[in-house]
């Protein structure tokens, strides 16, 4: 995934979910069910 791509990703979470994501976040944790859950615990 490209540096342009995470962005975009980092800034959907934001709108969908109402969740300040940050790009290190988006790197640790790799998985679809990490990011869900971390996800899930900002909320």
């Amino acid at each position: 995934m490209s540096s342009f791509d995470t962005m975009c990703f980092v800034t959907d979470v934001k709108t969908v979910f109402g969740v300040d994501l940050k790009v290190k976040d988006f790197i640790e944790h790799k998985t679809v069910g990490e990011m869900a859950e971390y996800i899930a615990s900002l909320r």
